[in-house]
């Protein structure tokens, strides 16, 4: 006995079923798609105010930037104090998330090249930067030396992150950075590219270049600076370093935290130091 055939009006009835289940299952995958799409812009944004974040920001295209953020250029003419005002000390997140990240910020290692000052200093500045933020160059050259007591008596240590975003060769310079720091001269060339560069400048980095700053800052071994920096070791570091700034958060440099408190772009001398006191009190109490 044969089997029944199915008759050319129930194939045409199944098969449109089933193109019609097919169809509401798109429609549901694609409305799942921009739920999570929406999840996802909402933490990223959650993120990103943890901080209000000041700061010379990548350009969209990779470019250099022709100009500073309006962010860091608010900041730093609401942080010019003065001189018959008080300093004010930076304020303290008061987000959970905010605070967790800065309690494991900091590196504290007694053998850290890139750090100034003793691992058990009192208050540690954390401080995210790119060598050509020109916030950053001016962070370098009119803030960090008003630091130099406090570092020296044990009440403040910087750490150094690379945030390599501005332009195309900031993160070939980051790269000659941890070369100089393999040899123990990262402040002299952190010092020496800084110096170089011209005020409100993006500047741009060669090999050459940065070859030069290092024979500048003292590295002995000019053949074993340009191969660290060039290495791939280096260069993941360099993108690391910059993928866990945008992890938590943080998008523009100068960027630091100073014991607990937030510097979310350029603040004057006069600012970071009443930060760093307030900070060293409270440690002490």
């Amino acid at each position: 006995m044969s089997e029944p055939t199915a008759t050319t009006s129930e194939i045409k009835t199944t098969g449109s079923k089933t193109a019609a289940e097919l169809e509401k299952q798109l429609m549901r995958a694609k409305q799942l798609i921009v739920v999570l799409c929406m999840v996802i812009a909402l933490l990223l944004g959650a993120l990103v105010t943890l901080w209000a974040v000041g700061g010379d920001k990548e350009a969209t295209t990779g470019q250099a930037q022709s100009t500073a953020t309006t962010g860091t250029q608010a900041g730093a003419a609401k942080s010019d104090v003065g001189t018959n005002q008080t300093p004010q000390a930076l304020s303290e997140p008061t987000q959970e998330a905010a605070k967790q990240v800065i309690a494991n910020a900091a590196r504290r290692q007694s053998d850290d090249p890139r750090a100034l000052g003793r691992p058990d200093a009192k208050v540690t500045m954390v401080l995210f930067s790119d060598f050509a933020c020109p916030y950053c160059t001016q962070f370098a050259k009119q803030v960090q030396p008003q630091l130099q007591d406090l570092i020296d008596n044990g009440t403040l240590r910087i750490e150094w992150h690379d945030l390599a975003q501005i332009s195309p060769t900031s993160p070939l310079a980051a790269q000659a950075g941890l070369a100089a720091a393999a040899q123990g001269k990262f402040w002299e060339f952190e010092r020496a590219a800084y110096a170089s560069a011209k005020d409100g400048d993006h500047p741009t980095y060669t090999e050459e270049s940065l070859v030069a700053l290092a024979k500048q800052a003292g590295v002995p071994d000019l053949t074993k600076f340009k191969t660290d920096m060039n290495s791939q070791a280096n260069v993941d570091a360099v993108k690391k370093s910059r993928q866990d700034a945008y992890n938590v958060g943080i998008n523009g440099t100068p960027f630091a935290f100073i014991g607990d408190a937030v510097m979310p772009g350029y603040v004057d001398a006069a600012t970071v130091r009443a930060t760093v006191l307030a900070q060293s009190a409270k440690s002490a109490k």
